[in-house]
């Protein structure tokens, strides 16, 4: 087989014309497993957050849930779980009446719920222009996970009547 000299650096331009494309594959790959990664993260974080603000929703047997005790506990949590990241974290916290006891119109059924926006910093270049959040200079994904629990509350004997 005769090679050409002529021919030289095919090879070459061939390379560099599928190489970005291939890195550019490889990089959303990643990029994905990144985002799901955080996404995990951001939803188990809700969910425990769900969790304390359920529990230590009310003082009293029968009391009415307090939404400024439910922010003051999951804002601590966030503080611990988070540390100096917990700045750029937003938690949101709402309270919500579900039914009320047709026996004993004085228990309200209610469930508290957690939103937490989660900044996701993406990491490889060129996979900000179709999975980033607006505006899409920053490279930030942001990720929202909602969780429903239901508030533990204990009723009096009392209170049945």
């Amino acid at each position: 087989m005769k090679f050409c000299k002529k021919c030289g650096g095919q090879v070459t331009a061939e390379l560099m014309l599928i190489l970005p494309v291939f890195m550019l594959m490889i990089f959303f790959v990643l990029e994905y497993g990144n985002i799901a990664y955080h996404t995990v993260i951001a939803n188990h974080a809700s969910y425990e957050f769900a969790r304390i603000g359920s529990l230590v929703a009310v003082k009293k047997p029968s009391g009415r849930p307090d939404r400024t005790v439910i922010t003051q506990k999951v804002n601590q949590a966030k503080q611990k779980v988070f540390g100096s990241k917990a700045g750029g974290i937003g938690v949101n916290v709402k309270v919500e009446t579900t039914g009320v006891d047709p026996m004993y119109k004085k228990h309200r059924h209610e469930d508290v719920i957690i939103t937490v926006t989660y900044p996701v910093h993406l990491l490889f270049p060129g996979t900000s222009y179709v999975l980033a959040s607006e505006p899409k200079r920053e490279g930030i994904r942001r990720i929202k996970a909602v969780t429903r629990m239901p508030i533990d509350k204990t009723y009096l004997s009392s209170d049945t009547k």
